[in-house]
C-alpha cells in the first residue's frame, strides 16, 4: 500500500473520532440550528452516516465486480429516506464509529492489485479503488471543516469586540 493510501486510511479512522471530540457535548440547540443554508452539525453528521455504506458498497463493488457502472445517488433524498437526522446526535456518532471501523477492518485486506480495479461512474468517468480511498476523506474533512466554520461563526456572534483581539 502506498504512503498515500495508508494517510487515507489514517484520516478515515480519526474523523469519527474527530466527529465524537467536537459534538459530544454540545448542546442540542447548536447541534441542530440552521448554521448554513438549512445545514446543521447534527445533520452533516447524520448525512456522513448515511453515506458511510454508499462508499463501502461501491467499493466492495469494484472489487467484486468486472468494471462495474457506478451511478450517482441524490444525498438529500437518502438522507430524507433514511430517517437519521431523528436519531439522537450520541446514537449517530456511535453508529459512524461503528460503520466506519467495519470499513475500515475490510480496507485494510485490499492488496494493490485490489486499489487498481476500475468502475465508471456515470458523471465522473472511470476511477480506481485508490482513487475512492483517497477521495472519501476529503469528504470526511470537508464535512468536519464545514461544522467546524458553523462553530467559528456563532462563537464570532457573540465574542463582541473580542473578535478582534490578536494574541
Amino acid at each position: 500500500m502506498q504512503d498515500t493510501e495508508q494517510t487515507a486510511l489514517s484520516l478515515l479512522e480519526a474523523a469519527p473520532k474527530i466527529l465524537r471530540e467536537i459534538l459530544a457535548g454540545l448542546p442540542n440547540s447548536i447541534l441542530t440550528a440552521d448554521l448554513d443554508r438549512g445545514w446543521s452539525p447534527h445533520r452533516i453528521l447524520a448525512h456522513e452516516v448515511d453515506v458511510e455504506p454508499i462508499f463501502a458498497e461501491r467499493l466492495r463493488r469494484i472489487v467484486d465486480e468486472d468494471h462495474p457502472t457506478i451511478t450517482s445517488v441524490d444525498p438529500m433524498a437518502t438522507l430524507t429516506a433514511s430517517g437519521l437526522e431523528s436519531r439522537p446526535t450520541i446514537e449517530l456518532l456511535d453508529r459512524f464509529a461503528d460503520l466506519r471501523s467495519e470499513t475500515l477492518s475490510w480496507l485494510r485486506t485490499l492488496t494493490a492489485a485490489d486499489a487498481q480495479r476500475t468502475a465508471v461512474h456515470d458523471t465522473i468517468g472511470e476511477f480506481t479503488v485508490a482513487n475512492l480511498i483517497h477521495y472519501w476523506p476529503t469528504h470526511d474533512f470537508a464535512h468536519i471543516n464545514g461544522i467546524r466554520r458553523m462553530l467559528m461563526a456563532v462563537l464570532r456572534h457573540e465574542a463582541g469586540p473580542c473578535e478582534n483581539l490578536d494574541i
